[in-house]
């Protein structure tokens, strides 16, 4: 078995072996690095310095839910290819279902950096796009104005794909409820639906 495994890959047995070894050996090492990281991020300082920001720097912070959110955007072709990152903090209340919050961060070393908030509502995007796991704000301005933002429950430290240690459930959850009824009622209110199309008179 292992002699017919080793002649497909082109290998010796015992490279295989080897190979297959490290394989499981790198997978113990992530998991368990994984698994300490969201012990770290329940209360962790990160979680801490992002509800710090968003009851800062948005009128009446501390009566928003203040949650960590990321995006990816991948650029070129499969030979050359690009990967941009994102990070914010967002702040959302549910009984107020017609705005959010949104501030860019960024981290340096250990500490978070933070740029000036914006507030996405009907006077400030052209339409909500994408779902409730993923909310797709479209500024005016085209492709560079268009912010992607996901909360997810369990973020760890995993190089430039996340910088910070947040385990957030609760806060995911919100959101994802929240997300819904915004992008309803923010596209409601411009009278387009979720791709920016004009709705027609009922």
């Amino acid at each position: 078995m292992i002699q017919k495994l080793a002649d497909m890959v082109g290998v010796t047995p015992q490279v295989f072996l080897i190979t297959i070894g490290l394989f499981v050996a790198a997978f113990i090492v992530l998991y368990i690095k994984m698994t300490m990281d969201e012990k770290k991020g329940v209360n962790s300082q990160e979680k801490a310095d992002i509800k710090k920001i968003v009851g800062n720097l948005i009128p009446d912070g501390g009566q928003y839910t203040a949650a960590y959110a990321h995006s990816k955007e991948v650029y070129g072709s499969a030979r050359m290819r690009r990967e941009v990152y994102h990070y914010y903090a967002v702040g959302f209340r549910p009984d107020q279902p017609d705005h959010l919050w949104v501030i860019p961060i960024g981290v340096e070393g250990d500490k978070i950096v933070y740029t000036e908030p914006v507030k996405a509502s009907a006077e400030t995007v052209e339409y909500i796009g994408g779902n409730k796991r993923e909310l797709q704000l479209h500024f005016p301005g085209g492709r560079k104005n268009l912010w992607l933002i996901t909360v997810d429950a369990s973020n760890t430290k995993l190089g430039k794909e996340c910088r910070v240690n947040i385990q957030q459930p609760e806060e995911a959850e919100a959101f994802e409820k929240f997300a819904e009824v915004f992008q309803e009622r923010v596209n409601s209110a411009l009278g387009v639906d979720r791709k920016g199309r004009t709705l027609r008179p009922q």
